[in-house]
């Protein structure tokens, strides 16, 4: 089951309480985690939440900079890049 705290009136000072819909089978795991780590299952979801936001951030930023680079004509070969690999690979 998940753990929900009191709920309060959204206001632009204090964070804004969701509701999270998950399968039987995600919320068994879910739980079993969070006794696993002495953990509550809302603090779980916290952190999974902040790691999304986080990596897809991160992500946009990756494409971005890629799409300038390319759009600039910084860019490598493809040939160049197979060599690369195959070189890594042999030592």
């Amino acid at each position: 089951m998940i753990q929900r705290g009191p709920r309060a009136p959204y206001n632009d000072d204090r964070e804004r309480k969701i509701e999270v819909y998950l399968g039987p089978e995600t919320e068994a795991k879910l739980n079993q985690l969070a006794r696993r780590t002495n953990r509550g299952s809302d603090e779980l979801l916290q952190e999974a939440v902040d790691h999304l936001v986080e990596y897809n951030d991160w992500l946009e930023e990756k494409v971005t900079s890629s799409i300038a680079a390319a759009d600039s004509g910084r860019i490598v070969p493809d040939e160049e890049v197979r060599d690369w690999i195959e070189r890594k690979e042999r030592s």
